[in-house]
C-alpha cells in the first residue's frame, strides 16, 4: 500500500468520525489528509508530507472551520421560545387600567392574565393595545403602540 493510499484512508476515517462527533474539528485533519496524499502522490518524502498535513489542518481550521460553524450551526437562540421569554415583543390588549411604572394594570397574554406596568411611566387605559417589552418576575413591562 503506498502512501497516498495510507493518507486517503486516514481522511476517509476522519470524514467518517466527523459525522459522529459535532463541531468541524475532524474534518479539518481530513483536509490536512487529503493533502497529505496528493503531496504523497507526487513523490515527496514523509518530512514534506507532514508538513503538508498540518500546514493544511491549521489553514482549514483557521478559514473553512469558522465558516462551516457559522453557516451550518445556529448557536444564536433556540428554534423556539418558551416560559416568559416567548412573550416578549407580543402585543396584547389592557384588561386593567396600568396608572404608572410603579403601580400595575393587567393583560391579557395567551389567556393568562399577568401583572402590566409601563414601560414609560404614563398611564394606560383600558382596550389600549401594548407591546410587552420585557419580563420582569412575574410582571411584565408593556408600550403603548
Amino acid at each position: 500500500m503506498t502512501d497516498s493510499q495510507i493518507w486517503l484512508i486516514i481522511a476517509i476515517a476522519f470524514l467518517i468520525l466527523e459525522i459522529i462527533t459535532p463541531g468541524f474539528v475532524l474534518a479539518n485533519f481530513a483536509v490536512g489528509a487529503i493533502g497529505a496524499a496528493v503531496a504523497a502522490f507526487f513523490g515527496a518524502t514523509m518530512v514534506v508530507q507532514l508538513i503538508v498535513f498540518a500546514i493544511l489542518c491549521f489553514i482549514s481550521f483557521v478559514t473553512i472551520r469558522p465558516i462551516l460553524k457559522k453557516t451550518l450551526i445556529k448557536d444564536d437562540k433556540p428554534a423556539f421560545l418558551t416560559g416568559a421569554g416567548a412573550i416578549v415583543g407580543r402585543t396584547t390588549i389592557v384588561t386593567e387600567r396600568i396608572p404608572n411604572d410603579l403601580i400595575s394594570g393587567r393583560v391579557q397574554i395567551d389567556g393568562d392574565s399577568w401583572q402590566a406596568i409601563s414601560e414609560d411611566a404614563n398611564p394606560i387605559e383600558v382596550g389600549e393595545r401594548v407591546s410587552v417589552v420585557r419580563v420582569d418576575s412575574t410582571i411584565v413591562v408593556v408600550k403603548r403602540l
